[in-house]
């Protein structure tokens, strides 16, 4: 039975902006999407139609998971009569900005279509996955991009390297709760995006600027704490709409003293992790060879 070892790795927000409400109720966005080298783990392969079995090393409910629902949506879209069984190892926290659960929707979209030998173009796994949420259609570019209508239109840009440190809250945070507090004056000013894409694009990254940080520091304000406890140093951004922060690294010379502030400042229950870069979305890997 042939098994695909599929890595889907988290992103972070370097710019994110809200410019409008839509008439659907959704919300126009300009985002920054960058990949890091955190990862989830999934194994994927086969079974007879129409079963489907989903095992974690986390207690997850199988039909409310987005693996679960990528699966049923690419056999709906696709007709393709296909069972799978799949593992999933989680080390990316839920509810935390970083993107994991759409991550791992889109490289269980990536992992049917090569094991079903459809051979299905980026654009159109992209599209399967839009039908989930909003966000998964970047992991099938990965790296850098911008992102721009409800964050399902993906402009690939020049991926550049940095280090990061996440600092995870020991809770999550709900984006939909945070979205729902947005007013209408709220999207009276906008941040200029094109000065930090010109820098980005030189290897240079400015000051990262996240639309939602005022809202989510009013309902939580320890984060806001955390946020102006490092800023002396470097800068320091919520990814998403939280609950997952990170601190840029402008010189590896600063790494031990951000790190050695962060262990004497953050309350127990705290983690923290240093990341770089990664140019990809999903990393998909045969048994035997290479994707």
């Amino acid at each position: 039975m042939e098994k695909l070892n599929i890595y889907t790795f988290g992103k972070i927000t370097l710019f994110l902006d809200v410019i409008n409400k839509r008439e659907d109720g959704y919300h126009n966005v300009k985002i920054l999407l960058h990949n890091v080298d955190f990862w989830d783990f999934m194994q994927i392969s086969l079974l007879p139609y129409p079963h489907f079995i989903l095992e974690s090393n986390l207690p997850i409910p199988s039909e409310e998971n987005l693996v679960y629902k990528a699966y049923k949506k690419f056999i709906e879209i696709t007709g393709e009569k296909v069972g799978a069984k799949v593992f999933l190892f989680k080390k990316i926290p839920t509810q935390a900005g970083l993107g994991g659960g759409s991550s791992n929707a889109a490289g269980t979209i990536w992992g049917l279509n090569l094991l079903t030998n459809l051979n299905l173009p980026l654009r159109d796994m992209a599209k399967i996955g839009e039908t989930l949420g909003s966000d998964i259609p970047f992991f099938f570019y990965g790296g850098s991009a911008i992102a721009e209508g409800k964050g399902e239109i993906i402009k690939k840009i020049t991926h550049q390297n940095f280090k990061f440190i996440l600092i995870f809250p020991p809770y999550g945070i709900s984006t939909k709760e945070i979205y729902s507090k947005i007013k209408k004056e709220d999207l009276n000013i906008h941040i200029d995006f094109e000065n930090i894409l010109l820098n980005f694009e030189r290897g240079i990254l400015l000051e990262p600027y996240n639309f939602f940080e005022y809202i989510v520091f009013k309902r939580y304000p320890e984060l806001k704490k955390i946020k102006e406890s490092i800023s002396p140093i470097t800068y320091v951004a919520l990814t998403g709409t939280g609950s997952t922060m990170f601190v840029v690294i402008k010189n590896d010379s600063e790494i031990k003293e951000i790190i050695k502030k962060l262990e004497e400042y953050l309350e127990k229950g705290y983690k923290i992790k240093l990341v770089k870069s990664s140019p990809f979305g999903i990393k998909i890997l045969k048994i035997k060879g290479v994707f």
